[in-house]
This record gives structure tokens, C-alpha cells and sequence, in this order.
């Protein structure tokens, strides 16, 4: 549990929201911590995302080895 020291116009605030919401402050508090929104994460440098790329343009087949559509349906007229 983490205790948090708040200003009364703030705990004031997050009551009336809690209310609004027909909830109590801790549920309201954590339906907003659990959706808020995270820090985008770390930023990949050109070289680094230039090196993802060109490890996900060689996995997998090529596209030579994929069937034609008419050999796919070949048994349906």
C-alpha cells in the first residue's frame, strides 16, 4: 500500500470525481492509475530500427514460395 499526502482542495477534487463515478476514492484512484497512460519507452536509433527492419524483411518465406491463387482453389470451379 503506498500512502500519498494531498493538498485538501486536491483530496477534495478526487472525492467529487469518486462520487460522480459512484465510487470510492482508492477504486477511483486505481481505475485511474491502471488506465493512465505510460511513457512511450526508450527510442530505438536510426540504426537500430534500420537493423530491426532488415531482420523482419528476412524471416519467412519469399514471396516465390507462395501459391498462386489458382493453384490455392485449383479444386473449386
Amino acid at each position: 500500500m503506498v500512502n500519498v499526502q494531498l493538498d485538501d482542495a486536491v483530496a477534495a477534487a478526487l472525492s467529487a470525481k469518486a462520487a460522480a463515478e459512484g465510487l470510492m476514492v482508492r477504486a477511483y484512484l486505481q481505475t485511474v492509475l491502471l488506465t493512465a497512460k505510460r511513457p512511450p519507452g526508450p527510442r530505438l536509433s536510426l540504426e537500430e530500427l534500420e537493423r530491426l527492419l532488415d531482420e523482419e524483411a528476412t524471416i519467412g518465406p519469399s514471396p516465390s514460395d507462395y501459391s498462386s491463387r489458382a493453384d490455392l482453389y485449383s479444386d473449386h470451379d
